[in-house]
């Protein structure tokens, strides 16, 4: 066995080893799985992980794993009832795995295990952490961790370190996404997610689930300002539309936020925020010039995929070259989470998807939208822009999981509710005639 492949097994090894260590320690207590694996997903790089072969096309990061093991170590869930996004999950998980057979094996091979290693991950622990920890503490969890994700950030800007580059290993990932990025000559901020949308893109999901947290109206306010300026200080145009799509969908519609006051503040401290770094991203983007035209422009030549979605399964145009990279057609990028969901598992998936998101805004606007559910619409514009890429694919799964824990906790309400008023009724009816027997 030559050297490489030697060095390979012993690291698969010590990845099984963290693991299952982790599913023994986690097991001891739900919140400390819950708040390691939304810790791991922030300050774990994507590219610290396990490579396992296949011409180094698949990669199992460390975060996914400790994610994989809290999930497993929540389990079982006593009381589970399911939900409609539940069963939108699982179809969707039954077309990624069909992908196999019905396509070029290899690459929908690494797909299928990409899905379960980043999405299905991150899906299963927002699905059991409500029932396990309560919703709310999973909200006060979001608004610290995340809250501390957006300080650092701030102070990679200011002084232009990330300590997390520093980590770097000599893989395929690290080489992808160990790069910081420039915009119109300044540093991005990007934290230990390796992309600076994925950066702010998670941590506009995290400022509605803050404002829905039970801390002090204050405390939430400064959590939101320090979310706000970090994910405008990412200068991506994406991730900023997501966190002022989220706070202005929670103060016209989030249930709880009913004083006037405290939509107002919210407003007022979300809105200064913006304002004051305002003059420094229209510099920025002036300075960037074509950079960012460019990008944009790219993000309408893809389009043409679509054409070449197959009804299921991974589409015809995507190819692996004899060197190893993926192709999907002329392209090597795909900036859309919703055509490349399209190209890799077929327009079913896709018209699945958008039915499904749908129904979450008309939930919106009607006011009967969770923050959960409000997080995931905030991301409409990401999900037509951007690929789920590094962690935010997990931290948007968790989301979607924590979103489905909410569907179920309210379905089991109503059914509650439901029971009692049977009880209740029949009782109702005959105490007017023990009353009057009871007169006589």
């Amino acid at each position: 066995m030559t050297g490489p492949e030697t060095d390979r097994l012993v690291i698969v090894a010590l990845g099984l080893v963290v693991g299952i260590a982790g599913y023994v320690v986690l097991r001891r207590s739900a919140k400390l799985a819950v708040g390691t694996a939304v810790v791991a997903l922030c300050f774990v790089p994507v590219w610290i992980g396990v490579g396992l072969g296949f011409n180094g096309n698949i990669y199992v990061p460390l975060s996914a794993v400790l994610v994989g093991a809290a999930a497993l170590a929540l389990l079982p869930i006593a009381d589970y009832r399911l939900s409609g996004v539940d069963l939108v999950v699982a179809f969707l998980g039954a077309l990624v795995v069909f992908s196999l057979f019905a396509g070029n094996l290899a690459v929908a091979l690494a797909f299928v295990i990409t899905s379960l290693t980043y999405f299905v991950s991150g899906f299963v622990l927002g699905r059991f952490a409500p029932s396990r920890v309560g919703m709310d503490w999973v909200y006060r969890l979001v608004a610290v961790v995340f809250t501390v994700v957006a300080a650092f950030a701030i102070v990679e800007f200011v002084t232009g370190w990330n300590p997390f580059v520093a980590l770097g290993t000599d893989n395929p990932l690290f080489a992808q996404w160990g790069q910081l990025q420039e915009r119109g000559g300044i540093v991005r901020a990007e934290g230990a997610f390796g992309h600076s949308i994925a950066l702010g893109s998670s941590l506009a999901m995290a400022i509605p689930l803050t404002i829905a947290s039970t801390f002090p109206a204050l405390g939430r306010f400064a959590m939101v300002a320090t979310m706000v300026a970090a994910t405008v200080l990412t200068f991506s145009r994406t991730a900023i539309i997501g966190a002022g799509i989220g706070l202005l969908l929670c103060v016209l519609f989030l249930p709880g936020l009913a004083r006037v006051r405290t939509r107002v503040v919210l407003t007022a401290a979300a809105a200064v925020t913006t304002v004051a770094l305002l003059p420094l991203v229209f510099a920025v983007f002036d300075d960037a010039g074509t950079e960012a035209s460019g990008s944009a422009a790219y993000r309408l030549d893809i389009i043409a995929l679509v054409a070449h979605m197959n009804a299921v399964g991974l589409s015809d145009v995507v190819r692996r070259s004899p060197t190893g990279e993926l192709y999907f057609q002329n392209f090597q990028s795909i900036d859309s989470q919703l055509i490349l969901t399209g190209i890799t598992s077929g327009f079913l998936a896709v018209g699945v998807v958008i039915l499904a998101l749908a129904y979450a805004v008309f939930l919106v606007v009607t006011g009967r939208a969770r923050a959960t559910t409000i997080a995931v619409v905030a991301q409409i514009p990401a999900l037509a822009t951007v690929a789920l890429i590094t962690q935010y694919a997990t931290v948007l799964w968790f989301v979607v999981g924590l979103t489905a824990a909410d569907f179920a906790a309210r379905g089991s309400a109503a059914a509650v509710r439901d029971r009692s008023s049977a009880l209740v009724a029949p009782h109702r009816r005959l105490t007017p005639i023990t009353e009057r027997g009871a007169s006589r």
